[in-house]
């Protein structure tokens, strides 16, 4: 925990970009590896069979990378199916290259995907993985910079359902705003999936490290603060509030709210 304690990041653009569009999904579009894949699936569990502490049906289990994303691959579906209504369309802000839309294309139930991200490299990879795979027709990518009120891309909001997952803990000084843009675009639902310091129990010693992580890497700690008080005014129903039963490390598992808006277009 000490070596947690000590990193103490600002989480800027620049922050941001290095990890994920400089960082992964730069190097996902650098290797190609769906390219050397059997199938959809294959590519997306992986062969690391390197062991790792994950947390599976809510329990910590020792487990393979490779089994852990197999088994996240049913898991992911069930969760997002339980919150998502009857919907059959989904849209992921903060998508990066898809790896969530690509894992729910393997359910006939989802029969249009889409990922919006500001990080070009993404979007990229999300396309080329799509066209090789066949799913042009399933999973389409493209560009929304959440911070920016006037992107045109919060048009598509309108009527969706919508995923964010471990996206708005990348924009802590935003989370007001962004929210607020998401609610003016009245989206049919939405299913948050993010990390939450008020969930923790301080008394064990796993959430006091996650604690320690969240708040050292700077991800976002008020936004089930600002859902609870939209509730409470009236302006939005919380339908949702749980913990995540799973997670590939024991730090930083997230919990789910999903929200629908109440009342008139702002």
């Amino acid at each position: 925990m000490r070596r947690i304690a000590i990193k103490n990041i600002r989480r800027t653009h620049d922050i941001v970009d290095a990890e994920y569009n400089a960082g992964e999904w730069g190097r996902i579009l650098s290797e190609r590896a769906w390219l050397r894949a059997s199938s959809l699936e294959d590519f997306l569990v992986g062969h690391n069979e390197a062991p790792r502490l994950a947390k599976v049906d809510g329990g910590i289990v020792r487990i393979s990378t490779s089994d852990y994303y197999r088994y996240r691959l049913g898991a992911l579906s069930r969760l997002i199916s339980r919150h998502a209504g009857e919907a059959t369309s989904l849209l992921e802000l903060g998508a990066g290259f898809g790896y969530n839309l690509f894992s729910l294309c393997l359910d006939p139930r989802w029969t249009s995907l889409r990922g919006l991200d500001i990080a070009p490299n993404g979007i990229e990879a999300g396309r080329q993985i799509a066209g090789h795979f066949g799913l042009d027709g399933r999973i389409g990518f493209g560009r929304i910079d959440l911070t920016d009120p006037a992107d045109p891309a919060f048009k598509e909001l309108t009527g969706a359902t919508i995923l964010t997952y471990f996206c708005i803990e990348q924009i802590p000084y935003a989370v007001e705003a962004v929210v607020d843009q998401i609610l003016k675009a009245r989206p049919a639902r939405v299913i948050h999936i993010e990390p939450a310091v008020d969930m923790l129990d301080l008394a064990d010693p796993r959430d006091i490290a996650s604690r320690i992580y969240i708040r050292s890497m700077d991800y976002q700690t008020r936004l089930w603060t600002l859902l609870d008080e939209l509730d409470h005014k009236g302006r939005i129903r919380v339908t949702a509030r749980e913990r995540m039963n799973f997670a590939p490390t024991l730090h930083n598992d997230g919990m789910l709210y999903a929200w629908e808006p109440l009342g008139a277009s702002d």
